[in-house]
């Protein structure tokens, strides 16, 4: 929904204002309005600061103003001209402002981490991490270490344009079935991917009617995709998605390397046809929907699969009707030979958040009222008030618990009253969420596997348009020749069906994305 400069009429609901004032009280000083900024006639109140913005909420707004907007302009002394654009809406409207000078001073939630990069290039954009002294509660919310990679990725021209949010991480790993490996006489997940193969093997005879390996399913290519995650690591051959496949191969001195291109991806092609041949993986994986997936995984005929670590306790993957059915994550990744697998170390961070215009460089006043709310939106309250809304309203306590009200979601609240979560999620909420509690559990546990640092590569809009193209038809070439090797419709043993490959790259334009990639990863 899109409304422009309407006029602010009176909160909505004495509770509810009350209620969220009331939260406030006794907080520090961080987000409260300041004291300066002239008086409006006849009144000795400051006169709001009229600043217009621009949301790109998930879920759209049913009204503007809703209470969201309301509440940050009580608070913090903003008039805000508010207009909503959601991310479902696509970019086309916001690249037409930006291209017509008419963009906004704010938007608080953008999601595109690309765009950002060709509006900063083209000098629409406020190089925000000048300012960061003046956000040390945002800051505070990365440790160094992070921060570095987020200024790797995130920045543009060697600047920071937008403030990315904190992410919380689910890491993948192999979950398998507990209670199974302990019938089948397993008494610890394999070490490597012969033990593997072992294992698979008396599972198969211990539970016949078992698919082996699940494969979470899906649209396209996503079948062979979810299979090939895991072995990659094994066969040190991970994938950066940030870069499209390419990265400096250690094994290779450093070079840089498509994932999909070299002998380590054939060999486990040739290793993954082995198991489908004996039956030890989702004879279905190509066509297999998420449905049939999760149908599978419920009814008990999955017994192995690398997902996230949270799907262990996740109620949606319960084997309720399984009598001592238990899920389990491993803590390190099955080797192919002496060397231990490889996997990227995952960041924290997602490049969505809070962007300025270059507008407000002359404009102390704005920018000190926006940089109040940045601040106060990093606090646990105020990461309370976007990811819950407001108490009594649209959460309550219980049990010592933080929940929606009763007939309320995470979807209904942003649509109905306008919140929802951007630079952190409250860990307040989160607490209580088993999930949640997982995956903070399993970060720890698994933080010896990452031992790989990923490289960003800031393509230029030229370079971006040759490499969406060019990848797009290599990796649907690669993915085809993937799904026919695992199913032994093609030998990948055989040098020529292997070179016939290689050759069918070549004349699709790996060496020109090579090329380009090169330019920002060689070492």
């Amino acid at each position: 929904m899109t409304v422009r400069k309407w006029t602010r009429g009176a909160l909505a609901g004495t509770l509810m204002l009350s209620t969220f004032m009331a939260g406030c009280a006794g907080s520090n000083d961080a987000g409260k309005p300041a004291d300066s900024g002239s008086a409006a006639p006849g009144s000795s109140a400051p006169a709001a600061i009229e600043i217009s913005v621009t949301g790109m909420p998930k879920y759209a707004p049913n009204e503007i103003p809703n209470e969201y907007v309301k509440q940050v302009e009580e608070r913090f002394g903003m008039d805000w001209d508010f207009e909503a654009i959601p991310l479902s809406a696509g970019l086309e409207k916001y690249n037409v402002m930006f291209a017509s000078g008419e963009y906004p001073e704010f938007i608080p939630n953008m999601n595109s981490p690309s765009s950002v990069k060709k509006w900063a290039s083209a000098g629409y954009l406020l190089p925000i991490g000048d300012y960061i002294d003046k956000l040390p509660n945002y800051r505070k919310l990365f440790t160094d270490e992070d921060w570095a990679m987020m200024l790797d990725f995130a920045g543009t021209d060697g600047k920071l344009y937008m403030l990315p949010s904190l992410a919380t991480n689910d890491p993948m790993t192999w979950i398998f079935r507990k209670d199974a490996f302990d019938r089948a006489g397993i008494a610890e997940f394999p070490k490597t991917l012969d033990e593997l193969r072992e294992a698979l093997r008396k599972l198969k005879e211990a539970y016949p009617e078992s698919v082996g390996i699940g494969v979470r399913g899906g649209t396209g290519t996503s079948g062979i995709q979810n299979l090939m995650n895991g072995f990659r690591q094994s066969f040190r051959n991970p994938n950066n998605a940030q870069t499209r496949g390419f990265w400096n191969d250690p094994d290779a001195g450093g070079a840089v390397v498509w994932n999909m291109a070299t002998d380590k991806h054939r060999s486990m092609l040739a290793y993954l046809a082995g198991l489908y041949k004996e039956g030890l993986i989702e004879k279905e994986f190509a066509t297999l929907t998420q449905d049939q997936w999760v149908t599978k995984r419920l009814t008990g005929k999955v017994l192995l699969d690398f997902q996230w670590a949270s799907h262990t306790v996740d109620p949606a993957y319960a084997l309720t009707d399984i009598p001592g059915g238990r899920w389990e994550y491993t803590r390190a990744l099955p080797t192919a030979g002496d060397l231990p697998a490889l996997e990227f170390k995952p960041a924290n961070f997602a490049l969505f958040g809070p962007i300025f215009s270059s507008k407000l460089a002359d404009q102390p006043e704005k920018l000190d009222k926006l940089f109040e709310y940045i601040e106060w939106s990093a606090t646990p309250e105020g990461q309370l008030f976007h990811h819950m809304g407001i108490e009594n309203v649209t959460y309550e306590r219980k049990d010592g618990n933080i929940v929606y009200k009763e007939g309320l979601n995470r979807q209904k609240v942003a649509e109905e009253y306008g919140f929802d979560w951007f630079i952190k999620q409250s860990e307040e909420v989160l607490k209580s969420d088993a999930t949640f509690a997982k995956k903070q559990e399993a970060m720890n546990e698994l933080a010896g596997i990452y031992n790989v640092d990923p490289k960003s590569a800031p393509l230029s809009e030229e370079e971006q348009q040759v490499v969406n193209t060019t990848m797009s038809a290599l990796e649907d070439i690669a993915y085809q020749f993937a799904t026919k090797a695992v199913m032994g419709i093609v030998d990948v043993a055989k040098d020529a069906e292997w070179n016939r490959y290689l050759s069918d790259l070549e004349k699709s334009g790996l060496r020109e994305a090579t090329e380009i990639f090169q330019k920002y990863l060689q070492e």
